[in-house]
């Protein structure tokens, strides 16, 4: 599941882009999907993120299957609670 903020307190008209199981690939599926340039997707630190800002964060506000959080820290706290729910690999 894709969520985002829907906009950075500390970067106006930027937000933030998750995968709620950290894909990667479902997080380039989505940047192709809005029309993200390749530099938007941040890999790294605990979780992989796209950068939105302009024409592609407007699209990816407007998606239906997308939950947009009013703030970074909900978004964060409804991801972390979503790894808990997951049984690890074995």
């Amino acid at each position: 599941m894709i969520v985002m903020d829907r906009e950075n307190i500390f970067a106006r008209g930027w937000s933030h882009v998750l995968s709620t199981t950290n894909d990667v690939a479902e997080l380039q599926a989505f940047c192709d999907r809005v029309g993200a340039p390749a530099a938007a997707l941040h890999l790294g630190r605990r979780w992989p993120h796209l950068d939105l800002k302009l024409l592609p964060r407007e699209r990816a506000l407007a998606l239906p299957d997308v939950r947009v959080f009013e703030r970074t820290r909900e978004m964060l706290s409804f991801v972390c609670s979503a790894e808990e729910r997951v049984p690890p690999l074995r």
